[in-house]
């Protein structure tokens, strides 16, 4: 399945290396290219700062018991949307409620439909939405 008819940029946030593969053959298999894969929110945050990315897909819960909360505000603010991705049983924050959430564990064919609707929601490509 090609989602997008252009090229699309999707920042991966995960800390099990594994999963992270496995996202970025996805988004790969779908057309896409990978920022990343970050396994920590100061490694996150300094790629976003480097470079524009078209959507995300964000583990909530990091080694060290960091929450990916803090990049998701930051990828809020800027306008680019993003799908939380995780096994954590507990409640995403309230303020996060609008966020689709792919739990894990998850098949490829769940992966490529998460993909799919991020793309869906792009305004605009990476790059031209406003500074941060």
């Amino acid at each position: 399945m090609r989602a997008c008819a252009r090229d699309f940029m999707i920042l991966i946030v995960e800390d099990y290396s594994l999963i992270a593969l496995e996202m970025e053959d996805a988004v790969r298999r779908n057309g896409g290219s990978v920022l990343g894969p970050a396994a920590s929110i100061r490694d996150a945050l300094a790629l976003i700062q480097t470079a524009s990315c078209d959507a995300a897909l964000l583990d909530v819960k990091l080694t060290g018991g960091e929450t990916v909360y803090g990049v998701a505000e930051r990828l809020e603010a800027d306008g680019v949307p993003f799908a939380f991705v995780t096994a954590w049983d507990g409640a995403i924050e309230e303020r996060f409620a609008h966020v689709p959430v792919l739990r894990k564990p998850f098949g490829e064919a769940d992966l490529d439909r998460c993909l799919k609707a991020l793309i869906g929601c792009m305004p605009h490509p990476a790059g031209q939405r406003k500074a941060a």
